[in-house]
Order: structure tokens, then C-alpha cells, then sequence
């Protein structure tokens, strides 16, 4: 499959997939043509690795999970911790950001309680 393919059949953009590339985080072979081409159960890590980036993932534990997936020795347990680091990482930001929701809607309370007052006081 040509990264075109690729990117019509996996919703990626042809550029996500190059940068995979340019990265090593995605593999693939030559045609006899000399055309990349990219199998499927790669594309569909492909998937994962973008959800993973989008997540806040960076690409050096990325390349970490990668090699551990591609490590010929059992490494399950390795990579399950990896990612549950950064499950862990991942709701401490989401907690932080509703901390920050928790605020803003407090503030906005305030601006409308005092709102409130000023209509009352001055009928």
C-alpha cells in the first residue's frame, strides 16, 4: 500500500505518515518499481502511534514502546508499565484541566452573584 493509499484507508494525513517515517516509527519495503510500500498491520500501528501523539505522547517513549514491541524477548510487562505511565501522566493533566474548569466556573459565579446584587440593590 503507497502512503496515498494509506492515507485515504486510515484517515491519516500524508504527511503524519511521512513524518512516521522520517522517524522510523513506521516501516516498510520496496516494489520491484522501487515504490514504498506499507503493509497493513503497520498502518494500523500507524493508527494507534497518532493516537498515542495526540494524547501527549512524546516520540522518544514512543521509539521506547516500539522497541519494545518489536523486542524478540517477552516484554509485555514492560510495555504495559509504559503505558501505564503515561495513563497516570495523562489524568493528572486531564485533572489539572478540570481544576482550572472548577475556577472558571467559580469566577463566573461571582461575576454573576454580584450582577445579581447591583440589579437588587438598585430597584
Amino acid at each position: 500500500m503507497t502512503i496515498q493509499e494509506a492515507s485515504i484507508r486510515f484517515q491519516i494525513e500524508p504527511e503524519t505518515l511521512q513524518f512516521y517515517l522520517e522517524n522510523e516509527l513506521l516501516t516498510g519495503t520496496r516494489t520491484e518499481d522501487g515504490i514504498p510500500d506499507y503493509k497493513e498491520e503497520n498502518l494500523q500501528r500507524a493508527v494507534q502511534f497518532c493516537f498515542l501523539l495526540k494524547s501527549g505522547m512524546d516520540i522518544e517513549t514512543l521509539k521506547r514502546l516500539i522497541h519494545l514491541m518489536e523486542n524478540k524477548m517477552d516484554t509485555t510487562s514492560q510495555q504495559v508499565k509504559l503505558l501505564r505511565k503515561f495513563r497516570y501522566q495523562l489524568l493528572e493533566e486531564i485533572h489539572g484541566k478540570q481544576q482550572c474548569l472548577d475556577q472558571l466556573d467559580y469566577f463566573i459565579h461571582e461575576i454573576q452573584q454580584k450582577q445579581t446584587k447591583k440589579e437588587v440593590s438598585s430597584l
